[in-house]
């Protein structure tokens, strides 16, 4: 169906060129919404973005939000990432994040020193860690909405692994690493997925994240013990300066997989007895999903009060 031709009407491909090709005089709401959510999240896709509240509809996002932010001949605010097609995978979603102009255009927003707002330098770049950084980027999302949903919580700080502190030409503590690496008393590091400040209204929290979507139980119950100095010497509350236990939440990709993970660490000797057992807390990405703050539980399927 065509829309009508009535003279000095424009058609819909008419008006969504000018919004494209037209100087950028100011940004919506949504739009706004959606480049300070660029700017916390790195990286986005369209369903990421109604998750995260830029909008309601897809095509509305698409067309109206993204469209004269990234379609633009020179001064895009956004950069799109379209992935090629892989057999085994199937089509993987395109993907948002900010361009230099649209972090300074963030930094006028939210009043802030350019140099805080973090894009992708060198753009997308992690077609093979997909499906891990999208449910790291997915959890994430609810974490924030579990935040809003009670004004007695606050997020003071979240960190991500991608983000990288210093240069490749640096050396010692100038080098480039990343934001989320902790460095132990042993002189061993850690680098966990994300690192979570919040206050839950009740009390404060250092929380690592983790993010597990590899079958193998074995790889990633190694992966979180390894998590055991930091979690004895308190190392992911220090990181931000407070005197509190640490606490590591592990999210498994189905409550299949957490139930397999759990098993195994129950089966590890010396692990119900250790200050991990306590400290380390299991969900499935589809519960974080619905209510980040609900079905946590430790590895013998006791609730993990952590977030009351």
């Amino acid at each position: 169906m065509t829309e009508p031709t009535t003279p000095g009407a424009k058609t819909r491909a008419t008006r969504r060129r000018e919004r494209i090709t037209q100087p950028l005089a100011a940004l919506s709401l949504p739009q706004q919404r959606a480049l300070l959510a660029l700017a916390r999240y790195r990286y986005l896709t369209v369903g990421q973005m109604v998750d995260a509240g830029i909008a309601k509809a897809p095509s509305h996002i698409r067309s109206d939000v993204l469209a004269p932010l990234c379609k633009r001949q020179v001064d895009n605010l956004v950069q799109a990432h379209e992935f090629p097609r892989f057999s085994t995978t199937g089509r993987i979603p395109r993907v948002y994040s900010l361009t230099k102009l649209g972090a300074e255009v963030v930094a006028e927003i939210e009043r802030r020193d350019v140099s805080e707002i973090l894009y992708p330098v060198g753009g997308v770049q992690f077609s093979k860690d997909f499906e891990h950084r999208s449910a790291y980027i997915d959890a994430c999302i609810a974490f924030d909405a579990w935040i809003a949903a009670d004004d007695r919580r606050e997020c003071m700080e979240m960190r991500h692994e991608f983000d990288k502190t210093g240069s490749n030409r640096g050396s010692g503590a100038h080098r480039m690493r990343s934001v989320c690496r902790v460095d132990l008393p042993s002189h061993h590091y850690i680098i966990p997925d994300g690192l979570l400040f919040f206050d839950t209204g009740t009390k404060q929290r250092a929380v690592a994240l983790e993010i597990h979507n590899f079958p193998d139980t074995k790889r990633v119950a190694r992966q979180l013990l390894g998590h055991h100095e930091a979690l004895e010497t308190d190392a992911y509350p220090k990181a931000f300066g407070i005197e509190t236990a640490g606490r590591v939440l592990s999210i498994s990709s189905s409550a299949a997989l957490a139930k397999r993970v759990m098993d195994r660490l129950m089966e590890t000797p010396g692990f119900p007895e250790s200050r991990s057992f306590q400290l380390i807390a299991f969900n499935c990405l589809e519960n974080v999903k619905q209510d980040f703050g609900n079905g946590w539980v430790l590895a013998d399927k006791s609730p993990a009060r952590i977030f009351e």
